[in-house]
């Protein structure tokens, strides 16, 4: 197939070329030798070199800021998304390429939007494709060749209009753009089922590896069809783990909060200037009767000059009319940042929002 290793124009492979000079400044020595992984770049953006390089530049951007390859490091992921998010890597196909199961109709959006914050919810989401990407280089070191996507079935089984909850579907249209943006080529095959179903999977699914809901072979240590241990049961999520329900009482008196009306279509823009890199910014806040849309923006000045508004937390709706919002970010980089308060979306209501901001030094940065 043109465009991939062992099938390179001549255009194609003088553009390869002029890639790996124009980006060795940010990357690894391997990963510059890795034309599969050179390839896969510039193929998401038609070889052109200009956009590929943008594109890959803010991706490296993308994982310093997010602190990906910490991602699967930690052992910080909690009870709900483990008991509740109906998805997981269960086996490979017959390519030797991972395999993944997401059952949609079993998936509580609203609950899992209101048990954990947007952050959150990008941050486990974003472990997923950290996950495979791991497992392809796992497969590709046991099998001696190249493997490269992730498998995915998509088991619509259940879902009706009611697992439809606007604010966290807007939240992880988003999150799929940064999938898109930072994982290209992610998904290989993608299998969406509701019917009959069992012999396409088959084809490309060894039995062992699919559930035996699914007409494989495989179940959980619980003997399971629907392999719940592993993948997850989901469900209705109970609203004991709302963080409405678990809000911490203030520690802080009235006296301390700042009190703000956000125009209806307005944003507050609060710019702090970091000096020293490992300052930790921690922020509180609630409105009064509606949410409204809050995230954190770090000012680049990129090499040629222009400056760019980077999003290190997407700004994204807070439903903090019900619920102390609370949270913080490391600044591992001295810079200009600015924490954005956004009613844009309203064309009707003003807000009225109360929040607190402190920003502790080095010595003093503990996070929660």
């Amino acid at each position: 197939m043109s465009g991939h290793v062992g099938n390179l124009s001549t255009y194609q492979q003088e553009t390869l070329n002029k890639f790996r000079q124009n980006v060795e400044n940010i990357l690894t020595q391997e990963e510059l030798e890795d034309d599969y992984y050179m390839l896969r770049w510039l193929r998401a953006r038609d070889f052109d070199l200009q956009k590929t390089e943008q594109m890959l530049r803010k991706h490296c951007r993308f994982r310093k800021e997010w602190k990906i390859d910490r991602v699967l490091a930690e052992d910080s992921i909690p009870e709900i998304w483990k008991k509740y998010f109906p998805g997981n890597y269960v086996g490979y196909n017959k390519d030797k390429g991972p395999l993944y199961l997401f059952c949609t109709g079993r998936f509580d959006l609203k609950g899992i939007y209101h048990s954990l914050r947007p952050e959150e919810l990008t941050k486990y989401s974003l472990s997923i494709a950290e996950e495979g990407t791991k497992l392809c280089q796992e497969q590709s070191q046991k099998h001696g060749k190249r493997i490269e996507g992730v498998t995915i079935i998509q088991d619509m089984s259940g879902f009706t209009v009611s697992n439809f909850y606007k604010p966290a579907v807007v939240h992880f249209a988003k999150v799929l753009g940064m999938f898109e943006d930072n994982y290209p080529e992610f998904m290989k095959d993608v299998f969406v089922v509701n019917g009959n179903y069992q012999q396409v999977l088959l084809k490309h699914i060894h039995a062992e590896s699919l559930p035996k809901i699914y007409g494989g072979n495989k179940v959980d240590d619980d003997g399971d069809p629907q392999c719940s241990a592993i993948v997850g049961h989901g469900g209705e999520i109970p609203t004991s783990y709302y963080r409405s329900s678990n809000n911490k009482v203030n520690s802080r008196s009235e006296e301390d909060y700042s009190t703000v009306t956000i125009a209806r279509g307005d944003t507050l823009k609060l710019q702090f200037d970091i000096n020293i890199p490992g300052t930790l910014m921690k922020w509180e806040f609630k409105t009064e009767n509606h949410n409204i849309g809050f995230g954190v923006v770090k000012v680049i000045e990129n090499e040629d000059g222009t400056i760019e508004n980077y999003e290190v937390i997407p700004i994204a709706r807070r439903s903090c009319q019900s619920t102390l919002e609370e949270g913080n970010y490391y600044c591992e980089d001295a810079g200009t940042y600015i924490l954005c308060f956004d009613n844009s979306f309203s064309w009707l209501t003003g807000k009225s929002l109360h929040y607190a901001i402190d920003i502790l030094p080095p010595d003093e940065a503990i996070t929660d």
